[in-house]
């Protein structure tokens, strides 16, 4: 695309989240095209921790009777799987500081029914549920099982041309003049010793680098 436009050069790539992962793969297949960097929450390689999560989130969307081996077009929608895959991934999108305030222990206004008393009886519990009804109307499940996997898969240790097992020194093959990269304290999705080792990396490629960790109660999705 950007040859198509003519454009030779870039003043600077911004990635975020899986767009940092982007990025990262970006400026390492078109060395020297990108003269500075901004990487937000981002992370050169998928850890255990957010792979287990994105396994549960695609075993619910896959176990849906209405996922048909996903060939649900026209004849259904794995709606109760995407509910329980997006709620999954809210709830590690943040952090449980950001929860406490935000909900407490509210319950919500309506008289309590004995024969509910494993639904919503909880504020948090009510924000999940409207949140992942918006969510599964905008998004495709196929995508969303592609997308998550391709998460997992990514490791820029093995598609830098050293095929270095270390992250700093596989990062390190990247050239630039410039990089920000920034992080959340609170992240447990992307945890902030990932943006340190991509600020760790790019300084040692050459480029002058600031690392900034964000005091920020709102974890992963503290960059948006």
């Amino acid at each position: 695309v950007l040859n198509h436009l003519q454009i030779e050069s870039l003043a600077c790539l911004i990635g975020n989240s899986m767009g940092g992962m982007t990025a990262l793969s970006f400026l390492q297949q078109f060395p020297l095209f990108t003269k500075s960097h901004i990487n937000v929450s981002g992370s050169a390689q998928a850890l255990p921790f957010s792979i287990a999560i994105r396994s549960l989130q695609r075993e619910a969307i896959r176990l849906d009777p209405q996922w048909h081996n996903g060939q649900y077009h026209g004849v259904g929608y794995p709606r109760n799987g995407m509910r329980i895959a997006r709620k999954l991934g809210v709830v590690t999108y943040r952090s449980a500081m950001e929860w406490d305030g935000r909900f407490g222990r509210v319950r919500l206004d309506n008289e309590f029914q004995p024969t509910q008393r494993f639904g919503s009886e909880f504020e948090v519990e009510r924000y999940l549920d409207a949140h992942a009804e918006r969510f599964v109307d905008q998004f495709d499940p196929n995508c969303y099982l592609y997308l998550s996997r391709a998460m997992d898969w990514f490791d820029f240790c093995q598609t830098c041309v050293r095929n270095s097992e270390d992250v700093v020194e596989a990062l390190s093959t990247i050239q630039l003049q410039k990089a920000l990269v920034l992080g959340a304290t609170t992240d447990i999705l992307f945890p902030l010793h990932q943006q340190q080792q991509i600020a760790q990396g790019l300084a040692r490629g050459g480029a002058q680098t600031q690392f900034l960790p964000l005091d920020s109660p709102q974890g992963h999705d503290a960059f948006l």
